[in-house]
């Protein structure tokens, strides 16, 4: 529950948020976005930012097998936990 946005899950609001990020050539994320809404905008910004902060990815390699940029794509469902 800590990463729950805390006004869903006082409103106890669910859902699943659909999205893509933009990797680095480091495995690191720098974008995000929501392709398909929860219908829930604090919890499609709360996709985001811990997809951003915690992501980490094995970078894509070119035909040289060089490290390069990459996308992937996800979906993220908010769910309350039973206590």
């Amino acid at each position: 529950t800590n990463d729950y946005p805390s006004r869903a899950l006082n409103e106890e609001r669910e859902g699943v948020t659909g999205f893509r990020v933009s990797v680095g050539t480091d495995g690191r994320v720098t974008s995000c976005e929501v392709t398909s809404s929860s219908g829930s905008p604090d919890l499609d910004d709360a996709t985001c930012k811990n997809v951003s902060r915690r992501a980490r990815f094995i970078p894509a390699t070119d035909g040289e097998g060089q490290p390069t940029t990459g996308s992937y794509t996800g979906r993220i469902r908010w769910q309350i936990p039973k206590e």
